[in-house]
């Protein structure tokens, strides 16, 4: 992908973050996959676990950055829509780290990554936020020199690791988000935050988009439109239905001795 298409999909990517019509992303995990939401959707973005999965990785940096470099620019390549990876921690626990590898993520053609503070040293537990906005600091000065205006999702973990009474995961999340957002951040992501009250309060708490992944529990599309959520992410949910319509398949088939459905150009 040349720098000018590259830097074209960064601006369009910016501009689906729009309030009271959110971005709503269908999480990919290979090629062909994003190839066929691609179809229908304005932009792809990776789901880490799902990505690992299909790799034959634990989530969590287990999938070796040269996989993952690998994979973006076969999607990138096949596929004429944005495309923003979630590199997990940033694949180390320096600013250093992170540069290194944000660099390597826009050489392969992404103009989006989310970067989280929930994973430090490999174990799961809340980085400090002085430490993970150094990243995205870090992070956003390489991207300046390659010239492509990088989507920093920074995504924070105060509900998925119980910080402490949702009260206090609020507090900790909208002080994260003015933190990182004076680092460089573009957007803030909070996983695990599923209270429709307290999503609309860390809305109005932070200027950044707020990005709500979807789980049991989470309110529908409109709902979080209407509190002025602009980004929603499926996360791992659709490999986690795929694998299990497969699966559902594969036993039908053994069941049965017939092939079924699958034969037939539309089955």
């Amino acid at each position: 992908m040349d720098a000018t298409t590259q830097q074209q999909h960064a601006e369009a990517f910016h501009a689906l973050h729009r309030k009271g019509d959110p971005l709503v992303l269908f999480n990919a995990w290979d090629v062909a996959t994003a190839k066929a939401i691609a179809t229908s959707s304005p932009a792809i973005a990776t789901s880490s676990g799902a990505v690992a999965a299909a790799l034959g990785y634990a989530d969590g940096e287990n999938a070796p950055l040269d996989m993952i470099e690998g994979l973006i620019s076969r999607m990138t390549a096949a596929v004429s829509v944005p495309v923003s990876i979630d590199l997990e921690a940033g694949y180390g626990d320096t600013a250093d780290a992170a540069a290194h590898s944000a660099a390597r993520i826009l050489k392969a053609g992404a103009i989006g990554i989310n970067i989280e503070d929930g994973l430090v040293s490999g174990k799961r537990q809340l980085a400090s936020p002085e430490q993970h906005a150094a990243k995205i600091s870090a992070v956003r000065d390489v991207a300046h020199k390659s010239g492509i205006r990088l989507f920093i999702n920074a995504r924070t973990d105060p509900f998925l690791l119980k910080f402490g009474s949702p009260e206090e995961c609020l507090n900790e999340a909208a002080s994260r988000a003015k933190i990182y957002a004076e680092a460089g951040a573009d957007g803030i992501f909070v996983p695990g935050l599923t209270d429709l009250a307290l999503i609309e309060r860390l809305v109005q708490l932070t200027p950044l988009p707020v990005n709500i992944m979807v789980t049991r529990g989470v309110p529908e599309i409109d709902e979080l439109a209407r509190a002025g959520v602009r980004r929603i992410s499926l996360g791992p949910w659709p490999m986690m239905a795929a694998m299990r319509v497969i699966g559902e398949a594969a036993a039908a088939v053994a069941s049965s001795k017939q092939y079924g459905t699958f034969l037939q150009p539309n089955g």
